[in-house]
Parts: C-alpha cells; sequence; structure tokens
C-alpha cells in the first residue's frame, strides 16, 4: 500500500509538472503582431511656400504702398503619435506636430513725396525676427504593410487640422531730410496673427525593430492646408501651411 502511494504521488508531481500537448503547442507558436503602438520624431520641414503681401496707406495726400516677401526657411519639426490595429493590416492613429521657422522679410515700399505730388520715393529693407509656428493634429487611417524579419512600415493618411501662428508686416518706418527727395527705411511695425483651417496629411513611417516592443524609424509625411489671416479691417491674406516633415525616432509596440 505504501508503494503504491508513492507512485501516485510521483505521478501526479509530473502530471502536474509536465505541460499538455495543447498548452506545448501554445507556448512553441509565435506571438502575433502588437496590437498598439506610440512614436516620437524629431525631424525639420524644408521651406515654407511662397508667402507675399501688398498693402497700402494714405501718406502726404497720396497712397504709400508696401510689398512684403516672406521668409522661406527649413524649421524644426517635433512630432508624436500613435496607433492601433483594428482589422487585418487595418488601423486608425492620431499624431500631433509642431513646426518652427524663423527668419527676415524683404519690404519696398514707395512713399509719396510730401511737397512733390506723383514723385514719390523708394526705400527698401528687411526685417529680423519674423517667426511662424505651426501646430497640426493629424487624424490618420493606417495600412500596416505586411513585412517579415526586422523591418516594418506603415502607411498613413486623413485630415489634418492646423493652427497657424505667423508675424506679420503692418506698417513701415522710415527717414527722411529736407528736401525731402529721398527717404530711407528705418524698421517695420510688425503683429502676430492666428488662424486655423482643415486640410490633409499622407506618410510613410519605416521601422527597424530590435525587439517585438521596440525599435526606431524613420517618418516622411506630406501635409498641407491653406489659413486665411485677417490682419487687420479690409487686409486678408491666405498662408499655406506644410509641406515635407521628415524626421526621425523610437517606436514602441505592445
Amino acid at each position: 500500500m505504501k508503494t503504491l502511494t508513492v507512485m501516485l504521488t510521483a505521478t501526479l508531481a509530473v502530471a502536474i509538472a509536465t505541460p499538455t500537448a495543447a498548452q506545448a503547442r501554445r507556448a512553441a507558436q509565435p506571438k502575433g503582431p502588437a496590437r498598439f503602438y506610440v512614436s516620437l520624431n524629431g525631424g525639420a520641414q524644408p521651406a515654407n511656400a511662397a508667402l507675399s503681401d501688398h498693402f497700402e496707406f494714405p501718406s502726404n495726400a497720396e497712397t504709400a504702398t508696401v510689398d512684403v516677401d516672406y521668409p522661406k526657411k527649413a524649421g524644426v519639426v517635433i512630432d508624436g503619435g500613435g496607433g492601433a490595429r483594428l482589422w487585418k493590416q487595418l488601423g486608425a492613429g492620431v499624431a500631433v506636430s509642431y513646426a518652427s521657422s524663423d527668419g527676415s522679410a524683404a519690404i519696398e515700399a514707395s512713399i509719396p513725396h510730401p511737397f512733390l505730388f506723383g514723385q514719390p520715393r523708394q526705400i527698401g529693407g528687411e526685417q529680423g525676427s519674423i517667426a511662424r509656428t505651426e501646430t497640426s493634429a493629424h487624424v490618420q487611417v493606417l495600412y500596416f504593410v505586411p513585412t517579415r524579419g526586422k523591418l516594418r512600415a506603415i502607411l498613413s493618411g486623413g485630415p489634418s487640422m492646423v493652427s497657424l501662428s505667423q508675424d506679420v508686416v503692418t506698417d513701415v518706418d522710415y527717414s527722411e531730410t529736407y528736401p525731402y527727395d529721398t527717404a530711407a527705411f528705418t524698421r517695420a511695425t510688425t503683429k502676430t496673427v492666428k488662424g486655423n483651417a482643415v486640410g490633409f496629411n499622407v506618410g510613410v513611417d519605416v521601422q527597424w525593430m530590435f525587439s517585438r516592443e521596440f525599435g526606431v524609424g524613420g517618418l516622411v509625411r506630406f501635409t498641407r492646408a491653406t489659413v486665411d489671416l485677417d490682419v487687420a479691417e479690409g487686409r486678408r491674406f491666405s498662408v499655406d501651411t506644410g509641406g515635407v516633415q521628415a524626421g526621425g525616432g523610437v517606436r514602441v509596440f505592445f
């Protein structure tokens, strides 16, 4: 009887310690693709779309005119987002990007003569520290490209909500001395105006995974939205925002 008890105890211990065939098969199966991911990127946005402005104001019983060409400079971009695989290769995601740039505006103006009608003086110069920022929220439909190994890719596209802050020239200061046949540009008066618009975004995120959960990636995205800015009463112009954004950073899947 004692021998039988020992044998039953040993058999039960082996059964508990040994996984069933079904458990073994499940353990041997590779884990499926992660469902969620988050990303953080730093990069650049190339030169802005060309932006110019023309305005007028009364001067010396005539009309002065001012033409402004705003800077076209590459800016710094910070981007963060995430997404989820919802059905097969399709998913949904959202990203937020912030782009900023700073430069000098080229200004040319025609200032009427204080004594002689129809003989304006031409002045020109630059106004520095013209800042521009774009904050965008991108809603995206995602396609997880079927890949093998450590390389992954995600295609994205959808609407973008863009908020623009732009420094604009509102007036020019100049110097003149008798007999006032010439004038010289001294500085421009500026102010910051803001506007919002809805546009679109399309992009691709290529990733290299060091493990199932962690990796690095490179992002290329194109966005576009046209924002109308109200500078002053009766003065309004449109600004094309966005462009190509390129950067890279970390990826976490879970």
